[in-house]
């Protein structure tokens, strides 16, 4: 008892520093005020499988943000633009808001401790096809960051659709808004 109210504890820490630091960037180069998606093109990506049980599920979307942590981090370093450094730290936000799902469900983090790899073959081949991708210009990389964020935004609302826990959706909730957020800012540098 004592450590399911510690992990709703730190749940609602993580929870109240999101909402205090909130998940975008705050920079004049993105965009902070959550937007709906219009009609936006379909991601050069195309989307892997999700798992459909609710552990595997929580254990893809961990490794969903820090693909997009890993890749953002690569085009930071590759291009210097501020727009990936900002939301690659959202990013880390997004994880440390799952890690007490995670933790409270009993359900082991997939995430290994190296960049650009995952447990996932299907996140794996993803990400190296968004590097390949990003690679060719910032342009390219803009668009990576879009077919990320798209991808995101429509697992987390597939996900909101099947979940009744109120801690997951509160949390899956505080994503989609961070992730809208991030492909506003993405798409301002491409229109």
């Amino acid at each position: 008892m004592k450590t399911t109210a510690r992990t709703l504890a730190a749940l609602l820490g993580a929870l109240v520093l999101a909402a205090m630091t909130g998940c975008s960037n705050g920079s004049p180069e993105g965009a902070a005020t959550p937007s709906s998606t219009a009609a936006s093109p379909a991601p050069s990506t195309p989307p892997s499988a999700a798992p459909a049980d609710a552990a595997a599920r929580l254990q893809y979307l961990i490794e969903e943000e820090k693909l997009a942590h890993d890749v953002y981090e690569n085009f930071s370093d590759l291009w210097g633009t501020q727009i990936f450094g900002n939301i690659r730290n959202s990013e880390v936000m997004h994880q440390q808001l799952l890690v007490p799902l995670l933790e409270a469900k009993g359900i082991t983090d997939p995430r290994t401790g190296t960049v650009g790899t995952f447990a996932d073959p299907d996140i794996q081949r993803l990400y190296d096809q968004l590097i390949q991708q990003g690679a060719a210009s910032v342009t390219e990389a803009y668009k990576a960051g879009v077919a990320i964020e798209e991808k995101d935004i429509a697992d987390l609302n597939a996900d909101l659709a099947t979940t009744t826990d109120p801690a997951t959706i509160a949390v899956l909730q505080r994503l989609l808004a961070g992730s809208r957020a991030h492909l506003q800012a993405f798409e301002s540098h491409l229109g």
